[in-house]
């Protein structure tokens, strides 16, 4: 639970740096990046080369970093949970995406247009309750006659994406894009049946336990006892042994975009029918069934320094010992859509809009955006705004630089720019750093 806990502590600390779903980028259709948001939209250059980028996505929901970490009376920055507890919620998320793009490349050939690539991806998901925290750090005797449900919802990931993508312009102004995706798992945990349940007697104080959990892994978790809980998850670490794993799968973009003298028009599904199987390195453990055991405020103890925390693992060593398997397992990827226009008033500005939405574990993301572009400099550089409704919020302005520098272009985004000024006050941030080579008219 500890190792759990840093993560989300490590995740709201990157706000600081960098940045779920991608909104300007998709809206500046000179971009190659543009094209990973629908795989009709491709710049009108013969070559196209992608040189490394990355894109950063992260969301916590109901509370931020400041809310964690407070200056106590020495002016010293220190983690306090039961300062963020009470701005927490039935249903609090953490989650995290980051795309390493390494390289890829277009080019046309006539009206049909080629293009492969790779992307190293990675994503936190972690939905908890705010009974966790509350179990965690204050302990059961609040909850004394109380059926608490405390169940979370987990999944962390890691692959490889090898694509392939082909446009056709069939008729003048239209252009219809597919590409389809190899996935190479490299390491995984996530939660299949999730349901915890805890009662505190009001008499005698005796716990009963109510468990239907099961935890896969693959190359992640491994279990030995409660004193021996190993938990191995890198964001960003790049191995060439999982290139083309055993742990495998497909997914299948597409897209459409026709273009007017004025207007443009632009729809996409993004990760269809994306699945991976884990078959190697698999581990399932399980706890199911009910189980009492005598009262002892046993989560907070163990945050005790005074505690004898050698009985107290003791204790939950005999409550859970989960059953493991090594049953292949099979973890879906959320599907995306977009849904876009613009329209270009003159040489220089250009206003769009566009709709969003993913359903990821059974909950709905769904944004809307409106944008003003400026072009300048004869083209050479691109200003954009952008005003969105994402994450249940709207207070999110978003900026975007795009810099032709002859055959190069470079590219800066971000969704929500008010993380540079709040860093640490914020519930999302979103980045992109893109480089690419474009040649030939």
């Amino acid at each position: 639970m500890r190792k759990i806990i840093t993560l989300i502590l490590w995740l709201g600390g990157i706000t600081l740096l960098t940045a779920q779903e991608e909104l300007g980028v998709h809206l500046l259709r000179d971009a190659w990046p543009a094209n990973r948001t629908n795989p009709a939209i491709l710049p009108s250059n013969k070559l196209v080369i992608g040189l490394p980028g990355i894109y950063n996505n992260l969301l916590l929901t109901n509370i931020t970093y400041a809310d964690l970490a407070v200056t106590n009376e020495k002016g010293e920055e220190v983690i306090d949970v039961n300062n963020a507890i009470p701005k927490l919620t039935n249903s609090n998320l953490v989650r995290e995406n980051l795309d390493i793009e390494t390289l890829s490349a277009a080019f046309r050939l006539g009206k049909i247009s080629l293009s492969l690539g790779h992307v190293l991806r990675f994503g936190a998901y972690f939905n908890y309750p705010k009974t966790l925290p509350q179990l965690i750090w204050q302990g059961n005797a609040q909850f004394i006659g109380q059926n608490v449900d405390f169940s979370t919802d987990m999944q962390l990931n890691g692959y490889h994406e090898w694509y392939a993508g082909v446009a056709v312009t069939p008729i003048q102004g239209l252009t219809v894009g597919a590409r389809a995706k190899y996935l190479s798992g490299i390491a995984d945990a996530s939660t299949e049946r999730k349901r915890l349940q805890l009662y505190t007697d009001s008499a005698a104080y005796a716990l009963t336990l109510d468990a239907d959990l099961l935890v896969n892994s693959a190359g992640v978790l491994e279990y030995e006892s409660i004193r021996d809980l190993r938990f191995n998850f890198d964001f960003g670490t790049l191995e060439t042994k999982h290139l083309f794993s055993k742990n495998s799968g497909y997914a299948i973009d597409l897209g459409v975009y026709y273009q007017t003298k004025r207007w443009d028009f632009a729809a996409s599904v993004l990760d269809l029918g994306g699945k991976i199987d884990w078959k190697e390195n698999v581990k399932n453990y399980s706890i199911s069934g009910v189980t009492e055991f005598k009262g002892l405020d046993v989560a907070q103890q163990l945050l005790d320094d005074s505690t004898n925390v050698g009985s107290v693992l003791d204790t939950l060593e005999q409550l859970y010992q989960p059953t493991e398997t090594q049953n292949a397992y099979t973890t879906k990827l959320a599907p995306r859509y977009y849904l876009s226009a613009s329209y270009t008033l003159n040489d220089t500005w250009r206003f769009g809009a566009l709709y969003y939405t993913e359903t990821y574990r059974g909950e709905a993301f769904p944004a809307f955006a409106i944008s003003a572009h400026a072009s300048l400099l004869k083209k050479m550089l691109q200003v954009g705004v952008l005003y969105a409704y994402r994450n249940e919020s709207l207070n999110n302005i978003g900026a975007n630089i795009l810099v032709k520098l002859g055959p190069v272009q470079i590219l800066a985004a971000t969704d929500n720019v008010l993380t540079v000024f709040q860093p640490k006050r914020t519930h999302s941030a979103n980045a992109r750093l893109g480089l690419s080579l474009l040649l030939g008219k």
